[in-house]
């Protein structure tokens, strides 16, 4: 049986989503030695959503997760919408760089419809 090419390009970006979040929470609270000014705010916009809410967005860009039941749309707001996009795209730019340019702007896009789906909240 063969997979679609979107549904396994789909899985490996949601795995990294979470590698890369739980990676740079654990280097953002070990308070490392200071790094430039884009990475700094990059791990600043990271601490402010835990590793539990992190995977509940991943799931949200994928497959309707229960993101709202979770109590994670208060701190995606709290995040703010400038933070997750800045995530989502340092994720797509780090680890899925091959994605086409449609597949990366589909997944950005999803990052606004997560932030629409929590501001009412």
């Amino acid at each position: 049986m063969a997979f679609k090419s979107t549904i396994v390009t789909k899985s490996v970006a949601a795995a990294l989503f979470i590698i890369i979040t739980m990676t740079a929470f654990t280097s953002a609270s070990a308070s490392l030695t200071q790094s430039p000014e884009p990475d700094r705010f990059l791990n600043q916009c990271i601490a402010k959503i835990s590793s539990r809410c992190a995977m509940y967005v991943t799931a949200e860009m994928y497959h309707h997760g229960p993101l709202k039941q979770n109590g994670c749309c208060l701190e995606i707001y709290h995040m703010g919408q400038i933070c997750l996009n800045i995530v989502t795209r340092h994720v797509i730019e780090a680890f899925v760089p091959k994605l086409e340019a449609s597949q990366k702007q589909d997944l950005i896009d999803k990052a606004t419809q997560i932030w629409y789906l929590c501001v009412p909240v």
